[in-house]
């Protein structure tokens, strides 16, 4: 029968992920902050626009882009560039229809020319002649010059027709690409005067001279000096592209002269194994990490295009390492604690609020996005930097091209709500979803060792609201050891349970608590069970039928496994199996959800034992007389897993519930999902170990616009941070109360990742041995 029925949920699984439509969470909040459709400026006097903000929508489009393939960020991101070409100095007097105010600008030498000259800049802010600087023109034609790149690697674009206004209404992807290589080669032509080589075949920017051969004064500070090192990057990026769009050796050729100028002033820190290198090499100043992103998204780029000359690569992996490091090594110190220049020791730890004038733009950090990748840490180390409190109101304002890589580079999951007021001596036992006020929402309760401080708690905004009033059960010595909440009274709102592994025979056991009157009141006592208990934890599910919550609780002694209802408000043993486990293994955590879609649900256990092949998750059936039979496990992870967090929920939003599994060893979270009488290949998302150490978590659906269950967990430093699936699909009320053609723009994307289970060759072909699924690694 379970056979049959597992085919049943298989063929359930495939239907609903055919009409359900998931969109990656980073693309609906670009699309819904308006980025989507954001045409740039194109009606401002305002030149200085161009030179940061501008140019930095645009490369979200096309990261956007080449995310999802869809039309709309490639047309948007055409319109853009159109905006800012008729914005150009000596183009302006073109705009069709002409505009109030919008005339050519001649820059200090009386040139009007091929960039985007500007004031603000000048040594006196908004005074004296305009000025081009090479910079911004990069930062400009960036985006110009990957897009023209794009469509001549890719046929199936070069027909399509720009449908929108502009100058480029009406014309193929191909010709516009044609003339951006044109206009980006002119603005690469004005500022030619700028370049210089020198011994060594090195290649580099300088700023036009104080006094040029004509007697025109430059108004900048620093004239004549070398360009940073960010702003040598920039132009780099460039020549990047153009050698892609166009084949042309002359960008190969200042592509190698400008990387062996760049790594001439690089060095590598043999400790960390990271790249250090100074602002630039006029006065001593050390780079930050927001310049230093930008110095190294140009080898970066020649390292992800595969750029060579005569046979080597210009940057390989070592040297992208060595970046990779500078982040994981150098700036990021601990968790919410970095350092805002290379090589320097002055950290600013996120949790506290910032010394009053300091330098927030130097903490800028979304551009080491770049270097992210499936199996680094890097990016859950960016990203929960910036969903801190005090990061995001401070540093990190509404930025599309940092939603733009985040989206680029999301895997399984992603932080949305943050809370880190907590202090590090919280020592976290449990937490659990539940429903305190009687309404539809998940909420979640927690439970902390210091105190025994329980409080319900909701997502509100980018944090956490209480639900109702906290409770202190009492701490250290009661020794909690989790958290479970269901209807168990049948009232209508959840009951907690609390796990007590006390000394004393008499207060170890169990401590149920209810919601009156917005107050967390004890309930009843369920005690007695002896201080030689070793308990691990609790979880409530459906698991005795009859409609009311049921709970189990483990304990190491004798592997137990203990199931319970409740009789009126009174729990009431129904089975206790003890667990034929390996010998010297250890149970680690408890959780429980329906992994098959029948009507009850089933248990997780995370077991470390010493013989590693059989260390794993373990997931039990539970049949109304208590009794538990092992379904399915997944093996053969290292007897030095030392696993901790465990959660199961519906991730997916789809059909059954998967199971989250953390281990302290290396911080991975292994993501499976359950197909009756076996579990997934675990998908995996990397944490760095140090940030999730000891984690708990819990799922629940705390945003009733999706059908996705977010996790929530308390970390070792006292944070709670809740994740949401990178892939969300709208709950159904959700989806019948709007137009899905508007709010659904990926209607073929299907996630790449923990979803396509189903579609994987793996998946089709795979061989089982006992309907047990053996999996190897440390």
């Amino acid at each position: 029968m379970k056979k049959l029925f597992t085919i049943v949920i298989v063929l359930l699984a495939i239907e609903s992920y055919s009409q359900s439509n998931p969109q990656s969470y980073y693309k609906r909040v670009f699309d819904n902050k308006g980025f989507a459709k954001w045409n740039g400026n194109s009606t401002s006097s305002d030149q200085q626009e161009f030179s940061w903000g501008v140019p930095a929508h645009m490369e979200a489009l096309s990261l956007m882009y080449e995310k999802t393939k869809d039309t709309m960020y490639a047309n948007t991101l055409i319109r853009c560039i159109g905006n800012t070409i008729d914005r150009r100095d000596d183009l302006r007097d073109l705009l069709n229809p002409p505009q109030n105010g919008i005339s050519q600008i001649f820059d200090y030498r009386n040139i009007s020319g091929a960039a985007w000259s500007t004031r603000y800049y000048n040594k006196i802010k908004n005074q004296g002649g305009p000025y081009a600087h090479v910079v911004h023109s990069a930062n400009i034609t960036y985006p110009m010059a990957k897009f023209a790149a794009m469509v001549k690697d890719n046929p199936m674009l070069q027909g399509l027709t720009y449908p929108s206004s502009g100058r480029y209404s009406g014309q193929t992807y191909s010709v516009i690409a044609y003339d951006l290589i044109e206009k980006v080669k002119e603005t690469l032509e004005y500022h030619e005067g700028q370049w210089h080589t020198g011994p060594g075949n090195i290649g580099y920017y300088k700023e036009r001279d104080s006094v040029d051969a004509q007697g025109y004064i430059s108004p900048i500070d620093y004239a004549g000096v070398i360009s940073p090192f960010n702003m040598q990057s920039a132009v780099g990026r460039v020549f990047v592209q153009m050698y892609r769009a166009t084949n042309d050796t002359v960008y190969l050729n200042k592509v190698r002269q400008l990387s062996n100028f760049i790594k001439l002033n690089t060095q590598l820190d043999p400790n960390r194994g990271s790249n250090v290198w100074p602002y630039w090499n006029f006065t001593v100043l050390k780079e930050d990490i927001s310049h230093g992103g930008l110095t190294m998204s140009f080898p970066y780029e020649c390292y992800k295009y595969g750029i060579s000359q005569n046979g080597s690569l210009i940057y390989g992996v070592s040297d992208i390492e060595a970046y990779t490091n500078t982040l994981t090594k150098d700036i990021y110190r601990a968790p919410l604690q970095i350092s805002g220049k290379l090589g320097q020791d002055i950290i600013w730890n996120i949790k506290e609020s910032p010394t009053a004038g300091s330098a927030y733009d130097d903490y800028v950090s979304y551009m080491w996005l770049y270097l992210s990748k499936k199996d680094s840490p890097l990016y859950q180390m960016i990203a929960d930097v910036q969903a801190a409190e005090n990061y995001y109101t401070h540093v990190l304002t509404d930025s599309s091209l940092a939603l733009a890589l985040l989206a680029s580079n999301e895997n399984l999951i992603v932080p949305v709500n943050t809370e880190h007021r907590y202090g590090k001596d919280s020592d976290w036992r449990g937490v659990a979803k539940g429903n305190f006020d009687g309404g539809e929402n998940d909420q979640f309760v927690v439970l902390r060792n210091f105190d025994g401080m329980m409080g319900t708690m909701k997502p509100d905004n980018k944090g956490f609201a209480s639900v109702t009033n906290s409770r202190v059960c009492g701490g250290g010595i009661y020794n909690w050891k989790g958290l479970a909440a269901g209807d168990f009274f049948d009232d209508g709102k959840s009951e907690i349970i609390a796990l007590s592994d006390h000394s004393d025979f008499n207060k170890n056991g169990f401590y149920i608590y209810k919601i009156e009157n917005n107050q967390i009141v004890e309930s009843t006592q369920f005690t007695g069970f002896g201080g030689d208990s070793k308990w691990v934890g609790v979880a409530a599910g459906n698991f005795i039928s009859g409609g009311k919550d049921d709970f189990v609780a483990v304990r190491n002694n004798n592997n137990e496994v203990l199931v319970y209802k409740f009789n009126g408000a009174v729990p009431q043993l129904i089975h206790g199996n003890t667990l034929n486990l390996p010998v010297n293994s250890k149970i680690k955590a408890v959780a429980a959800g329906n992994l098959d879609q029948d009507t009850k649900d089933e248990i997780v256990l995370l077991v470390d034992a010493d013989d590693h092949m059989q260390n794993g998750v373990y997931v039990y059936d539970v049949d109304d007389n208590g009794v538990l039979t092992l379904i399915t496990k997944s093996i053969g992870f290292g007897s030095a897993s030392d696993w901790k967090g465990l959660a199961v929920g519906n991730l997916d939003g789809e059909g059954v519930d998967e199971i989250i599994a953390h281990r302290n060893f290396d911080g991975d979270y292994k993501v499976f999902k359950s197909y009756g009488n076996y579990l997934s290949d675990p998908a995996t998302e990397k944490f760095p170990a140090v940030q999730v150490e000891g984690n708990v978590m819990c799922f629940g659906n705390f945003n009733p616009g999706t059908q996705n269950e977010e996790l929530v967990t308390l970390r070792k430093d006292g944070g709670i941070v809740m994740f949401s699936s990178t892939m969300v699909t709208e709950s159904k009320n959700s989806r019948n109360n709007t137009d899905k053609k508007n709010t659904d723009p990926c209607q073929n994307e299907l996630p790449a990742e923990l979803f396509s289970f189903l579609k994987s060759e793996s998946f089709h072909n795979r061989q089982l041995k006992g309907g047990i699924l053996v999996k190897g690694g440390k």
